[in-house]
């Protein structure tokens, strides 16, 4: 399977086929995911996080969209217009299908093929992954910051208390101020807050 940079050249379009938002699996979403789509829905963050979102059980600590019906539809699919309630602040799983990434700090991907469209011409994967909206250049590092975070406590949570797992999951995705732009800062500042929690436990 070919590794594609940004520069790369692939048949990438949307014909509305509905399979970037069913059988998704798990669509993870990271703390200033949470908060810009609940700023982008004028909802409260945590009434984002009661409504569109589920722990993970075999992954503490992170959060997914919820799904429904038999096709496990994206919670935030809209039918009506086979698109993205959120398209404009969509997570970067979302952002990225039907590429994959290989290596994101380098931004390696592969094409998993699941969105093949003759009738398109090519276009670059940075075309493709940055858009309009330029969420994936926006996100990329505080993306890889958050996942290099969780690689480093997942292992550390196994031997924690629930009352320590839930004041982690606080800090982490509800302590924001959403009137203040600063959310990845502020994100960056709650990751610090948890690693000092961590430290504290002796894990």
């Amino acid at each position: 399977m070919d590794i594609l940079t940004l520069k790369s050249k692939e048949k990438l379009g949307c014909n509305r086929c509905e399979k970037c938002c069913i059988y998704r699996g798990d669509i993870r979403i990271i703390p200033v995911n949470a908060c810009k789509i609940s700023k982008f829905l004028k909802i409260s963050l945590k009434d984002f996080l009661e409504r569109y979102t589920d722990r993970l059980e075999d992954a503490k600590l992170e959060i997914v969209l919820k799904t429904t019906g038999s096709l496990k539809e994206c919670i935030l699919y809209d039918k009506n217009i086979k698109g993205c309630k959120i398209h404009p602040v969509k997570p970067m799983q979302c952002v990225m299908f039907p590429l994959v990434p290989e290596n994101l700090k380098r931004d390696y991907f592969y094409n998993s093929n699941q969105c093949v469209l003759d009738n398109v011409g090519e276009i670059t994967v940075n075309e493709w992954v940055n858009g309009n909206n330029k969420i994936y250049s926006k996100n990329k590092r505080i993306y890889v910051e958050w996942i290099k975070f969780i690689e480093w406590i997942q292992p550390k949570l196994e031997n924690i208390s629930e009352e320590r797992l839930e004041e982690l999951y606080k800090i982490l995705f509800e302590d924001y101020n959403l009137k203040k732009w600063n959310l990845k800062s502020q994100m960056r500042n709650n990751m610090w807050k948890a690693t000092q929690i961590i430290k504290e436990e002796k894990i």
